[in-house]
């Protein structure tokens, strides 16, 4: 804990066993897609799946054009990069494409499950016990993450602190001028991997921004923990941050290399990882 005075955590997919808790998701993304492609949904889905599958890194979460998540990196993910294709190729136009998929998004995350890692509370505890500040950055409603940490139930939960939609996958400036985020180049080559990892995105910026600035912590005194390596750790393990990376099965071996090769950086197939990481008992 050298030097660390601020933890900032994801959550689905960190503090989750994401392809457990997406089921029902899944089940109503598909339901939701099919009134926008109708009956061929089936023949659309499997035909999408079998390309991704064939080439995952050459597909992922499309936003303005540009990929901004492997296309693998959890069911949430799948579905939108399966859904892109299948309505791409029913004709619908690419504004109205993220309009559809953003809207099937909101409306079918509060279906799913909570499913908790086994050792999610434990973690938590510890990492607040250990009178660091620790904040959750999330992509996902404030609301509903809440209300799974409040059935979570982790001793001194008051103190976490949650920012939902952070909008990690924004390519775009922040809302003001920033000399940390200026010298962030706009995109990284990581080994393995054909096409770039773009870096700057600014909202999610702004919210590690506003958490620096009430801790008084840097990104050079921050790890940030989450479970999939372009969304979550790029960005700050480029503006000096150590990262953790949660891997899952379905992680590519290129994230994992990325998220060891950031300095301090390491991985872990299980959240308790994390301890091991920050020299915390667990």
């Amino acid at each position: 804990m050298n030097n660390i005075e601020c933890i900032v955590l994801d959550f689905d997919g960190t503090f989750t066993l994401v392809d457990e808790e997406a089921v029902p998701f899944v089940d109503a993304f598909r339901q939701g897609l099919a009134l926008e492609v109708g009956s061929d949904l089936d023949a659309y889905w499997d035909a999408a799946a079998r390309v991704i599958s064939a080439s995952p890194d050459r597909f992922g979460w499309e936003y303005d054009g540009v990929i901004v998540a492997p296309s693998h990196a959890d069911p949430y993910i799948r579905c939108t990069t399966i859904g892109q294709i299948v309505l791409e190729r029913a004709g619908i136009a690419a504004q109205r494409r993220t309009e559809i998929l953003q809207g099937l998004y909101r409306t079918c995350y509060p279906l799913s499950r909570t499913v908790f890692r086994p050792d999610a509370k434990m973690v938590v505890e510890a990492l607040v016990g250990s009178g660091v500040p620790v904040h959750v950055v999330t992509n996902s409603a404030t609301a509903h993450v809440q209300a799974k940490i409040d059935v979570l139930d982790p001793a001194g939960k008051a103190s976490l602190q949650v920012r939902g939609d952070a909008k990690k996958f924004v390519l775009q400036e922040p809302d003001r001028k920033d000399p940390v985020f200026d010298a962030l180049p706009a995109r990284t080559a990581l080994a393995g991997l054909s096409r770039p990892v773009w870096l700057r995105r600014g909202f999610y910026y702004q919210a590690l921004r506003k958490i620096w600035e009430e801790t008084g912590a840097s990104p050079e005194t921050t790890v940030v923990c989450g479970d999939i390596f372009e969304l979550d750790l790029a960005m700050p393990g480029k503006l000096g941050a150590r990262v953790h990376l949660v891997a899952r099965p379905e992680t590519p071996d290129y994230e994992r290399q990325a998220a060891r090769s950031v300095p301090g950086g390491s991985t872990s197939t299980e959240l308790g990882g994390l301890l091991l990481h920050l020299d915390l008992p667990g």
